[in-house]
């Protein structure tokens, strides 16, 4: 099972297996189906074949002009602005302009999964192949007016004085982006949770590089990633270097600050081999439960010690109770608890349209079935997870898909199914968590267990209703579902729901609409409050690519838009400092709600993608 940053695959800990042998049988064709079941049959067959490939578990690979899952093409469109106005669509150019029919060739890029819907449309005449064009930063930036000529006179100059913390994967050290104007380093501390090491006290493992020794490295004559011990692939851009670039780079490589360029550095690759990633150990598990996740968080304050601190973490998992009570978020609302001027923005997730949520009452008479779809061609392993009221309980009964009961499980009890003396299917229906009291049903499905449709049967046994939600675990090579109509509300991650964290939609600030991006995840928490606080642009960010030195890479995600708002935090911290005033967590939480700016959204005070509405730089300073 995958977990990692909210926009790009990371790879598995370990080579699922293949299933087990089938009898042999007669190859025969299945229809392929798009949304509702209607088949594609007059899409470009190649554009057809990438959507087998998915509906059969399989990943499109990257490429030069393409991210992973995404497809460049050519469209010919009845009405340009409409086509570039859907947030699944990212424009290239438009080939020879409008002609006397009124139509265009136009190029894009689109997320496989979203091509059908994208076809459907009656602008739409046809799609085939294309190139892309990309993005930049300066859009970001330039959206959320955290320019300095948007700012108040006299503010400090790119949130100078305070501390940006980054807590993700893969910090390019050498980017010229994260350097001083004499060549040393921007970066305070750098603690690499993966190395082999002492750490330091307090935090006893991985290794702890100085601003000195990162120095060394980088005035050095060598290698500086040979100097330092620090490694990072040269064929995939290091998640954490785009989004710490985001934040607070200065543009020194790239020519386009971050949005607090002249903020210090601490960065954290956090490690996550205390939560078990395979095998049916996974039930319950997440980086909501990540003790070196809270460590990390909990290094950067110290380091920071008594200077103003925005950290960013834009990572999570799609289990968990969504309701704040994991013991990350408890720690982290400690954590901000503990002094002031110290906040964390979270990305909210990518998983709106992925059919990982679903909800539902089982009845006080009688069961309710909830369908699980693990595609045919899913060579991972698959992982559910179910909350309901501690004051009630549910008997569980698993069907397989050759509709054959595997089983029944009572509350308190839980059990395991093996082939070939190895479990292969694992259900635990667990009463009352200790963090909040509820009930959880988990079930863990082997990459060799058959694939289909997999039914949980929930049954009341104490003759009262039920209400219940459920999320499938994010699996970047192989995303199980639930079986339509979908519920994506309640999507937001695993870490999103803390009381005091600010957590982040994504909306494309390169069109004119600012449409929210198709993949950005819905609230609210499972105990009904707002989240997530405020969108940010995520969509299409060109920023730091790692192994560059000062070239960029697009990458798109609530990943790109949480580090907008911890910058945005950055630069209030920093004109709070210069006033003299402190804020508490709640305050700079609440500032970055009353500032957002509204239409869109349109019609609420809060939407349950854009939050309160699109963070604004200017407007948090003019709070103060």
């Amino acid at each position: 099972m995958v977990r990692g940053p909210h926009s790009e695959p990371v790879p598995d800990d370990a080579t699922p297996r293949d299933p087990a042998p089938l009898d042999p049988a007669p190859l025969c064709f299945t229809p392929l189906s798009g949304p509702g079941g209607a088949a594609p049959v007059d899409m470009d067959v190649r554009l057809q074949r990438l959507l087998a490939w998915r509906q059969h578990g399989q990943s499109k690979p990257a490429t030069a002009s393409t991210v992973a899952d995404e497809v460049a093409v050519i469209a010919k469109v009845s009405d340009v602005a409409r086509f570039e106005a859907l947030s699944e669509v990212t424009p290239g150019v438009v080939v020879g302009g409008i002609a006397a029919d009124g139509t265009a060739i136009v190029t894009a890029r689109i997320p496989v999964q979203r091509l059908d819907h994208v076809r459907s449309r009656g602008f739409v005449l046809s799609l085939k192949a294309a190139q892309r064009l990309s993005r930049e930063l300066q859009a970001t930036v330039g959206e959320i007016h955290a320019r300095p000529e948007d700012l108040p006179p006299g503010n400090p100059h790119g949130g100078q004085g305070v501390v940006v913390g980054i807590v993700d994967t893969g910090c390019d050290f050498a980017h010229r982006n994260f350097r001083e104007a004499g060549g040393g380093t921007r970066i305070g501390k750098l603690w690499d949770q993966n190395a082999r090491g002492q750490g330091e006290p307090g935090f006893a493992y991985g290794a702890v590089h100085s601003a000195a020794a990162i120095d060394a490295a980088l005035l050095g004559a060598g290698d500086p990633y040979a100097a330092l011990d620090y490694w990072l692939d040269p064929a995939e851009p290091a998640h954490g270097t785009h989004v710490m670039d985001i934040a607070a780079g200065n543009g020194a490589g790239t020519g386009i600050p971050g949005v607090a360029p002249q903020a210090r550095l601490i960065f954290v690759d956090v490690a996550n081999s205390d939560i078990p990633w395979s095998g049916s150990q996974v039930v319950g598990s997440n980086f909501g439960d990540s003790v070196q996740l809270l460590e990390a968080l909990a290094f950067i304050f110290r380091e920071a010690g008594s200077t103003p601190c925005a950290v960013n973490v834009s990572l999570g998992t799609n289990g968990g109770p969504h309701d704040g009570s994991t013991l990350v978020e408890q720690g982290i609302d400690r954590l901000l608890a503990q002094a002031p001027n110290r906040s964390v923005c979270i990305a909210a997730s990518n998983s709106h349209e992925d059919g990982i949520h679903a909800a539902g009452t089982v009845p006080a008479a009688g069961s309710h079935d909830l369908a699980w779809v693990v595609a045919p061609g899913d060579r991972t392993q698959n992982e559910l997870e179910l909350w309901y009221p501690g004051s009630a309980a549910l008997r569980l009964e698993l069907v397989s898909p050759e509709g054959l009961s595997v089983g029944n499980l009572e509350p308190g009890e839980s059990g395991t199914a093996s082939q070939g003396g190895q479990v292969v299917l694992f259900a635990a229906n667990r009463l009352s968590d200790p963090n909040n009291g509820d009930n959880t049903i988990g079930v863990f499905v082997a990459p060799s267990v058959s694939p289909g449709r997999w039914v949980l049967r929930l049954t009341s046994t104490t003759g009262d209703p039920v209400p219940f939600h459920a999320w499938i675990e994010r699996d970047d090579k192989g995303q199980s579902t639930f079986e339509a109509p979908l519920d994506n509300t309640h999507t937001i991650g695993s870490i999103s729901c803390g009381h005091n964290t600010i957590v982040v939609g994504s909306y494309d600030a390169h069109k004119p609409a600012l449409p929210l991006s198709w993949f950005s995840s819905a609230g609210p928490t499972r105990d009904g409050r707002q989240k997530p606080e405020v969108s940010a642009p995520g969509h299409n960010v060109r920023a730091a690519a790692s192994r560059s030195v000062t070239g960029s890479t697009r990458m798109s995600g609530t990943s790109m838009a949480s580090p907008a708002v911890t910058g945005c935090v950055a630069l209030l911290l920093a004109e709070a400092a210069a006033q003299n005033r402190s804020l508490t967590a709640a305050e700079i939480r609440s500032m970055a709600v009353q500032a957002a700016r509204s239409d869109p959204p349109v019609g609420a005070a809060w939407d349950d993608r854009y939050g309160a509405g699109r963070v604004w730089a200017a407007g948090m300073i003019a709070l103060l």
